[in-house]
């Protein structure tokens, strides 16, 4: 049980960020910066809001040692005392937690440890176009890699930064590598793009990227095929509409089409007006059916061939126009699932003209007619969408399904001014169940049309009107990484589908390029279809400006992103609650003006009474509320508040005396040396070892460097800021012996003492100078 309870109790410690002991007397909080540099020092502190009758030691872990490395592992907090300062350094980027344990209290502080602003850590790959079939002479494009740091800003390269290109698929790559240079933010390269495939590029220590080319998936030219009216009464008439439409809109054909209509039950619909309310006898039916009604107009007998044959029919959609109708006829039966079945073909289509082919079914059915007094009116309206024309179709029907009107019935049909009705008041002839009046489109858009007439008002429709399919020239801007006040390309203008030009008097297709705010640029050809535009943002412009190109009655518009490194905010980190006389950090930090870290920053604070330094310590000796004002230059100061609990401190000589900064010690260990032992932070530390050892007059042993440090002299001073353990590195050095026996007979006696010292399993071994001396005799 004792468990449990003490498992529950962590859980709660470590979601509320501040502990109690078992008896409830004590609570503390931690404190850290929440969001820090990578490869830097930071403070924290662990307040103790009850005073204690006896010191408080802590330990300090982290959970992810490879973004945090803890300096104070251990901490005490003098009896008296609310304040304990520690120290970690930040070795990796990333998210990592911070803990605080003593006895039965478990503190916790999370830090999220991000990389400089000023520092590179990706790359951005950036083509002029995804697509292959952007017009380029040869096929060869140029393309772009930026630096960008962890927040996707650009950033300048500090030094050469050689870049690695790879490309697959149909991509040709005449170099493989680039160099960004320094005090530059990117390089260009140009790739030959036959077909599809991708790019790569990567870099040491940064980020890489991939972007991949592919062929352009046009929308498909759709036919369409519709009937009114549906159901399609018997002993009556249908009329079937085609027409065709890409990517939603009307496609106007530059070249006839040959429209093929086919019915599936054509003993029930047919294009043969014979058949109209007819019975239809087949080979295969007429055993089946021995009675006639006596509605029914006639009894006809068909073969499968002419039932075949009559079944179809074939339309030219002339070039310019939208759509067709054909006329179908009901027999006397009624039937479901009819199936009408188009197929558009192009007759005699130029060589620069797209090839039309395409295919659908419609399904409807035949319902049987009747006689009986008109109750509802239905209106129907084709080609949907309308470009020109609309035809609209005023139906007949009764509670018994559709009706043939015995005498002319008059209608009245209401559109709004999207529509101009040929005629707005009809008659249904009599034997019939439908009219239909033609309409021009005057607007685009969704046009209401509903009908009246005697105890029979229609429902309202809507029918869509749009312009017709235009072939988009597929106008792209791509914006590039900007940094503020640098000549560089800004941002691409690229087209899928034919020249772009900016100079009416060339031939292409002209587009207009404007900004707002507006800047100065230049308009540089890359190819046929890609256009850079180069120039230098200098002013500081109240938005991001809005880039706009049109090109006939197709615009694209984007906005480009300026990143100022120059322009800088303040932020400060600091605990909220502290108490009188006793020291606590302040870190601060100078970021961009995305928030994003830059670097460490020591600012200038303002003058507050009762307010103490030591380095980078503050204290206060006045309780209540304090507010601080930092500051620096180029920048907008910040205003930040510390409450100080508890009692106030006198001031005077003596307090002064006892507020002492905390010194951070760290431990010196010299093997075969001198020099170890306990260090405060950045002390001067002298270490030494003997320049040679082993001497042996011909040959000896000399000091080379430091393990652990980067010395190579036998006697180093160093500031010390870490606890480091060394021994001296020493190495064989046979300079004398090489002066006194020349050349030749130094090196041979050099090689025979190094075998010689490799001989193992000897019952006596001899000194090496023996060695030397036995060999100088020989």
């Amino acid at each position: 049980m004792l468990k449990v309870i003490t498992i529950l109790l962590l859980v709660i410690f470590v979601f509320t960020g501040y502990a109690n002991s078992v008896n409830g007397e004590l609570q503390a909080t931690l404190w850290a910066p929440d969001e820090i540099l990578l490869k830097e020092k930071y403070p924290g502190i662990i307040i103790l809001d009850t005073v204690t009758n006896e010191n408080t030691t802590f330990d300090i872990i982290t959970d992810n040692e490879e973004v945090l490395k803890i300096i104070t592992e251990t901490i005490t907090i003098p009896q008296g005392k609310h304040h304990g300062l520690i120290q970690f350094e930040t070795t990796g980027s990333g998210n990592a937690k911070i803990f605080a344990i003593s006895q039965d209290i478990l503190l916790e502080e999370h830090v999220n440890v991000v990389e400089s602003a000023d520092t590179p850590t990706e790359l951005d790959l950036i083509l002029p176009s995804e697509l292959v079939n952007v017009l380029a002479d040869d096929n060869i494009h140029t393309g772009y890699v930026f630096l960008l740091n962890d927040f996707e800003n650009p950033v300048t390269a500090k030094e050469s930064v050689p870049v690695m290109l790879t490309s697959n698929g149909e991509i040709e790559l005449p170099t493989k590598s680039v160099t960004i240079e320094p005090g530059k933010h990117y390089v260009k390269f140009q790739f030959k793009a036959q077909g599809e495939g991708s790019i790569s590029a990567s870099a040491q220590n940064l980020l890489p990227d991939e972007e991949e080319i592919s062929l352009e998936d046009l929308d498909e030219i759709e036919l369409k095929i519709a009937v009114g009216p549906d159901p399609i009464p018997t002993d009556s008439s249908g009329e079937i509409y085609f027409w065709l439409e890409r990517d939603s809109k009307p496609y106007i054909p530059s070249h006839d089409v040959k429209i093929t209509i086919s019915i599936d039950k054509s003993s029930n619909l047919s294009f043969d007006s014979a058949m109209k309310g007819a019975i239809v006898l087949t080979p295969n039916t007429s055993g089946e059916r021995r009675t006639s009604s006596s509605d029914a107009k006639e009894i006809i007998t068909r073969t499968e061939s002419q039932l075949s044959q009559d079944s179809q029919r074939t339309f030219t959609l002339e070039k310019g126009n939208h759509y067709g109708r054909l006329t179908a006829y009901s027999s006397f039966d009624s039937v479901g699932g009819i199936k009408i079945s188009g197929l558009a073909e192009s007759i005699s289509s130029d060589e620069e003209e797209e090839t039309i082919k395409a295919s659908n079914i419609f399904s409807t059915s035949t319902e049987k007619s009747t006689n009986a007094r008109t109750t509802e009116t239905k209106v129907y309206a084709f080609p949907d969408p309308a470009y020109k024309t609309v035809e609209i179709i005023v139906s007949s029907f009764s509670d018994d399904g559709p009706v043939i009107e015995k005498d002319g019935e008059e209608f009245t049909l209401f559109s709004d001014n999207k529509l101009q009705l040929e005629k707005s008041t009809e008659i249904i002839n009599s034997d019939k169940n439908y009219k239909i009046i033609k309409a021009k489109v005057m607007d685009f858009g969704n046009a209401v049309v509903f009908a009246e007439r005697n105890e029979a008002e229609s429902k309202e429709i809507s029918i869509e009107t749009s312009g017709k399919y235009v072939k988009n020239p597929e106008l792209n801007i791509v914006t590039l990484p900007v940094i503020f006040d640098t000549e560089q390309d800004l941002f691409l203008i690229s087209s899928s589908q034919e020249k772009i030009i900016t100079n009416a008097e060339e031939e292409g297709n002209l587009i207009s390029i404007t900004s707002r705010p507006s800047f100065d640029f230049e308009v540089i050809r890359e190819s046929e279809s890609v256009i850079t535009i180069k120039g230098k943002i200098s002013e500081l412009l109240e938005d991001e400006p809005k880039i706009h190109v049109a090109s006939n009655a197709f615009t694209t518009e984007d906005t480009l992103e300026i990143y100022n490194p120059d322009r800088k905010i303040l932020v400060s980190y600091h605990p909220r609650n502290v108490y009188p006389g006793e020291t606590f950090p302040i870190v601060n930090h100078i970021d961009d003006l995305n928030s994003n870290p830059v670097r460490k920053s020591t600012l200038k604070v303002s003058s507050i009474a009762n307010m103490g330094t030591f380095d980078d310590l503050f204290y206060f000796n006045q309780t209540g509320t304090h507010d601080i004002i930092f500051y620096d230059k180029n920048s907008v100061p910040i205003k930040s508040t510390i409450t100080v609990k508890g009692a106030p401190i006198k001031t005077n000589a003596n307090v002064q005396e006892e507020i002492k900064p905390v010194i951070f010690t760290y431990t010196v260990t010299v093997h075969e040396g001198q020099g170890s032992g306990s260090y405060e932070e950045e002390e001067e530390v002298r270490i030494s070892a003997e320049h040679t050892k082993d001497d042996y007059i011909l040959f000896k042993k000399k000091l080379v460097g430091w393990e652990n440090l980067p010395y190579k002299e036998s006697e180093v001073i160093f500031n010390v800021d870490d606890n480091i353990e060394t021994r001296p590195i020493y190495q064989d050095d046979y300079t004398v012996l090489f002066l006194i026996g020349g050349l030749s007979v130094g090196g041979i006696a050099f090689m025979t003492i190094k075998k010689r010292k490799k001989a193992e399993n000897k019952v006596e071994e001899k000194s090496d100078e023996d060695n030397l001396l036995e060999l100088l005799k020989e």
